[in-house]
């Protein structure tokens, strides 16, 4: 991990910022508009892409980044994947106001729903093509 009383040289800074953006794209409130200023549904989906998989090019540039900070990508992606099932998301502040919380389980709990989504996608109805295939 980043010791805290070791400044962070600016490439540090950098690689910090991008996990953190990804991990801030879990909870902000989604929009249809595609406008730099709002995070899509396809933006979120790819920070818990980039923060949950367990193999593939996300993970592995997830591992990458989290290396050059110390951090164990894989651990990370455990922790956070271990969250979406219902461990506790910490509120970022140590004396939140009631209002501010409860924004944050509201956001967590959309956050969870679309975890559940992206986990298993809605079924396919059979298609009828594959029935007449068999029948020949």
């Amino acid at each position: 991990m980043i010791n805290a009383g070791n400044p962070q040289t600016p490439e540090e800074a950098l690689v910090t910022s991008i996990i953190m953006q990804a991990y801030r794209d879990l909870f902000v409130s989604i929009r249809n508009e595609s406008n730099a200023s709002f995070t899509t549904q396809s933006d979120q989906d790819q920070a818990i892409t980039f923060l949950t998989d367990k193999a593939g090019a996300m993970a592995r540039h997830r591992n990458s980044l989290c290396s050059l900070i110390g951090w164990d990508g894989d651990v990370l992606a455990v922790r956070l994947r271990a969250m979406m099932e219902g461990d506790d998301f910490p509120y970022p502040s140590t004396e939140p106001k009631p209002a501010a919380r409860a924004q944050h389980e509201a956001a967590v709990e959309r956050l969870r729903r679309r975890w559940r989504d992206l986990k298993s996608p809605p079924k396919r109805p059979a298609s009828p093509v594959g029935n007449l295939i068999a029948a020949e």
